[in-house]
């Protein structure tokens, strides 16, 4: 018989303690660790970093991160999801791709390295320059956007001063480990 004609077929949800989630570590400390999340932690992760950046229905995220990491699917997936908003899974990191999503309008903010960041600014579309400087005067709103987000490496203050300045953004630091996500999520 079929599944569809079956009587007995009983589906279970998962259970706060149920694992969901094996990611490897990336064997800084010497080899990799295999780390299993629980879904009580994920929702937890999701919800804190939802609410410390005030993640609303309307937000849409442009996802550039790859989602072999739990930084990568905490932030850029499971917490806007529980907030009710939206996320752009982009295929793989592209500036051109973020820079024709973010002229049509189609997200409000992101979450990046500083390299990628580095990129994403170094291939500003022409046209699009500002007047002033990278010292903190420059002013930009051309490209607007709610909020940017910072993790896997430390953001040099020059850097976040250019994107503030660039897309008009609050520019957050975020602190994660693939055992313990997030670690800080400043409001």
């Amino acid at each position: 018989s079929s599944l569809a004609d079956s009587d007995t077929t009983n589906f279970l949800s998962n259970e706060h303690d149920d694992e969901v989630l094996v990611l490897f570590t990336s064997g800084t400390t010497g080899t990799k660790k295999l780390v299993p999340h629980k879904l009580g932690d994920m929702l937890i992760a999701s919800a804190c970093i939802a609410l410390s950046w005030n993640l609303k229905p309307d937000d849409v995220n442009c996802n550039l991160m790859p989602l072999f990491h739990v930084g990568g699917i905490v932030r850029q997936v499971f917490a806007p999801i529980l907030s009710a908003g939206s996320v752009i899974c982009c295929p793989s990191f592209d500036p051109q791709t973020f820079w024709n999503l973010l002229q049509e309008s189609k997200f409000t903010w992101y979450y990046a390295a500083p390299t990628m960041h580095q990129i994403i600014l170094a291939n500003l579309p022409s046209g699009a320059a500002s007047t002033g400087n990278y010292g903190g005067d420059r002013q930009h709103t051309t490209f607007k956007l709610r909020m940017i987000a910072n993790a896997a490496g430390g953001l040099l203050p020059s850097l976040a001063e250019e994107l503030r300045a660039v897309f008009g953004a609050n520019v957050l630091p975020s602190y994660g480990m693939t055992e313990c996500m997030p670690i800080s999520s400043p409001p």
